[in-house]
C-alpha cells in the first residue's frame, strides 16, 4: 500500500470562487494559525501576536506581547474558559466573555457569515473579500471583512469597523491551516500552561493514495511516460507551497518531481513553447503546463533530455 505525508490544508475553489469559498467554511471543523493584531482606539495602536487553534467549537489562544515573549493563554474547552498568567503561572477561571478576544477567531467570522441575512462581496486585485454585520456587535464592532488570498484562497486578514465605518481592529493570519489533526488536550485547562510553540504538534497524515481528493480537493495527475529504470519513490503534499501534491521519482541519484497545485500561474520569466497539442512554460530544468486549472511542473537534473522531458509533460495531458 502506498502511502503520502499529508499536512491538513484548504480545498482550492474551482469555478465560481465565492461559491467555493462558502463550501470550505462550512466543512472547517479545525484550524490552525499564526495571528498578528492591531487594535485601533483614540489614535491609539496596540500590537500583539497569538497563536490560534479551534477544533469542533473549542479553542485555544496563545498570546505573545509586543517583544514576542508568551503573556498568557486562553483555552474555553467547550463549556467554560480558562486564562493561563506566565508571569505568575497561575490559571484562573474566566466567566467575562469581554476579557476573550474571541473576535479575532476565524471561527468567529464563519459563524457570523452564517447568521448574516446579507453580505456584500468584493473581488479585488490579489484576494476576495467578504463583508458580514457582527450580530452580537456593539458600537465599536459593527462589520467585518474577511480577505481571501487569491494565491491559495486561505483567509489572509480581517478588518473590524465600528458603526461610524472607522477601524477598530485588523488582524493579520499567517501560515493558516485547514483542517489539521488536533489533539483533545490542547482546549483542555491541564495543558494550558505549556505554549505550543514548545511542544511536538504532529500535523502530518499517512493516508493511502486512493484518498488524496478527500483530503485535498485535488486528483493527481501521473505520467503515463517515465523514462527507463526511475521509481515513484515519494508522494506528498506540501504546505508551504500552495499545499501541492509532490511526486519524487528516482533512478540512483537522479530524480524527476512533479508538482501539482491550483495557483495563478502568470508565466513571468518563463519561455513559452508548445508541443504537439500542448503549450507549456520552460525555464532551465523546468516545466510548467496547465492542465484545465491544475498547474503541473515538472524539475529534472541534467540526466533528462528534454525530448524525454515533453514526454512526460505529453502523458500528462
Amino acid at each position: 500500500m502506498m502511502t503520502i505525508e499529508f499536512s491538513g490544508c484548504m480545498k482550492k475553489p474551482h469555478g465560481d470562487a465565492f461559491s467555493n469559498i462558502k463550501k470550505s467554511l462550512d466543512n472547517l471543523k479545525s484550524y490552525t494559525s499564526d495571528v498578528d493584531i492591531e487594535l485601533h482606539n483614540n489614535k491609539n495602536v496596540k500590537k500583539y501576536s497569538m497563536k490560534q487553534l479551534y477544533k469542533d467549537g473549542k479553542y485555544r489562544m496563545e498570546i505573545y506581547d509586543e517583544s514576542d515573549k508568551p503573556d498568557k493563554v486562553i483555552v474555553f474547552d467547550g463549556s467554560r474558559s480558562y486564562v493561563y498568567f506566565s508571569k505568575v503561572n497561575q490559571s484562573f477561571i474566566e466567566d467575562n466573555s469581554e476579557n476573550i478576544p474571541a473576535y479575532s477567531l476565524f471561527a468567529s467570522f464563519i459563524n457570523n457569515f452564517k447568521m448574516a441575512g446579507e453580505i456584500k462581496k468584493e473581488d479585488g486585485v490579489e484576494s476576495y473579500s467578504i463583508d458580514v454585520p457582527i450580530p452580537e456587535g456593539n458600537t465599536f464592532m459593527y462589520n467585518e471583512v474577511m480577505e481571501f488570498s487569491k494565491k491559495d484562497f486561505k483567509p489572509s486578514s480581517m478588518k473590524i469597523y465600528d458603526i461610524k465605518g472607522e477601524l477598530f481592529a485588523e488582524i493579520r493570519y499567517k501560515s493558516f491551516m485547514y483542517n489539521p489533526k488536533l489533539e483533545d488536550g490542547l482546549f483542555s485547562q491541564s495543558d494550558i500552561s505549556t505554549f505550543s510553540r514548545y511542544m511536538n504538534i504532529q500535523n502530518d497524515l499517512s493516508i493511502d493514495i486512493k484518498d488524496v481528493y478527500k483530503y485535498t480537493g485535488i486528483n493527481p495527475v501521473f505520467p503515463e511516460y517515465m523514462p527507463g529504470n526511475y521509481v515513484l519513490v515519494n508522494v506528498s503534499i506540501d504546505m508551504s507551497n500552495n499545499n501541492a501534491i509532490n511526486l519524487t521519482y528516482l533512478r540512483g541519484n537522479d530524480i524527476i518531481k512533479i508538482v501539482e497545485s491550483v495557483y495563478n500561474f502568470d508565466g513571468n520569466g518563463f519561455e513559452k513553447k508548445t508541443s504537439g497539442n500542448i503549450s507549456y512554460y520552460k525555464k532551465d530544468n523546468q516545466y510548467v503546463v496547465d492542465r484545465n486549472g491544475l498547474i503541473i511542473d515538472v524539475f529534472s537534473n541534467e540526466k533528462v533530455s528534454s525530448d524525454e522531458m515533453l514526454l512526460i509533460l505529453n502523458s500528462l495531458i
